[in-house]
């Protein structure tokens, strides 16, 4: 089969499109020939070997991805050769889905419905599972709340604009340009503020009557905490997903303990395979049933893998997908 590998860590120079030994499932174990693949920034940490792994190069990269069933493993009772499915986290301690077939363990597995195409269950992949395990499992988001997404055009951003509309919140948003700001206020929300020409704090208070919101899903910890602890309402929740250019936040603690704020941290792998999956089933549905939909920037075919990774590397929008 073909697949792209890296034989060294590097820049995007280092991905190789080759012909590699296709790959047969274990007894727990599904093989799936991939439809669509999509590239995201966890790839290209791997790529540069700035997200240790134990699988150790030559390897595939590629952690999400959707495709049919071609053979499954004898244990394997919850899956029908044939089947529709999608699939996330691969490519770290296994071959990932930059390739024309991927095995994946059956707790991995997607049931895709008959109208969700594949580009759009691979770019499902890991963003809106950790969309949904910031909004819903860590800052137990309820319906009435006003949310505010900061970083909200990214992959993960996007999915949680659109995921705290459907889930009944009132959405406020930041991002920077105008394409950008236009793309988030298709998504659902209510008012984009541009964080490099705005006073953000300014314009939330503004925008809440002096209130602040319920939650703040947080993709730039390092640099916005102290920031969100002045936008936060009374008894309002902080949920920091990214961790932004720095290994180190500080908080304002007076004002944090005057307001009864939560800062809150989250992990998705701590969902494990089986819960990635049932959000990610759960999402799928909700695709299928046009409440919110994968922004797709880009398709390209698997041989283009490094040019995917050097658009990667610029300014975009959208996810980046390759088709075997």
């Amino acid at each position: 089969m073909k697949a792209v590998r890296i034989h060294e860590y590097g820049g995007p120079e280092v991905l190789v499109y080759e012909e590699v030994p296709k790959p047969e499932p274990g007894p727990a174990q599904i093989l799936v020939k991939v439809a669509a693949a999509t590239v995201n920034p966890v790839d290209v940490a791997v790529r540069e070997d700035r997200f240790p792994t134990p699988r150790q190069p030559p390897k595939i990269l590629g952690s999400d991805g959707a495709g049919v069933v071609e053979q499954i493993g004898a244990e394997v009772t919850s899956v029908e050769i044939g089947e529709r499915v999608a699939f996330s986290g691969l490519g770290i301690g296994s071959e990932g889905s930059y390739a024309e077939y991927a095995v994946i363990a059956e707790t991995q597995v997607v049931h895709l419905p008959e109208e969700l195409s594949f580009t759009d269950a691979a770019a499902i992949g890991m963003a809106f599972p950790a969309a949904y395990y910031a909004l819903v499992t860590r800052g137990a988001l309820r319906e009435g709340e006003t949310v505010l997404v900061q970083g909200a055009a990214g992959g993960v951003g996007s999915a949680s604009v659109q995921l705290a509309r459907a889930l009944g919140a009132r959405v406020l948003a930041t991002a920077s340009g105008r394409d950008a700001a236009d793309l988030v206020l298709s998504l659902g929300a209510e008012a984009v503020i541009d964080f490099r020409t705005e006073d953000v704090p300014e314009r939330v208070l503004e925008l809440t009557g002096g209130r602040g919101v319920d939650l703040i899903h947080e993709l730039v910890l390092s640099a916005n905490l102290p920031m969100d602890i002045g936008m936060v309402a009374k008894g309002g929740r902080i949920v920091g997903t990214g961790q932004g250019p720095g290994p180190d936040a500080t908080v304002p603690i007076g004002a944090a303990i005057a307001k009864d704020a939560s800062v809150l941290f989250m992990n998705l792998n701590n969902a494990g395979r089986a819960g990635v999956a049932a959000i990610a089933t759960e999402v799928a549905d909700m695709v299928a049933a046009g409440k919110v939909r994968p922004v797709i920037g880009a398709e390209l075919p698997l041989a283009e893998a490094r040019r995917a990774h050097e658009m990667l590397a610029r300014s975009h929008l959208g996810k980046i997908v390759l088709l075997p």
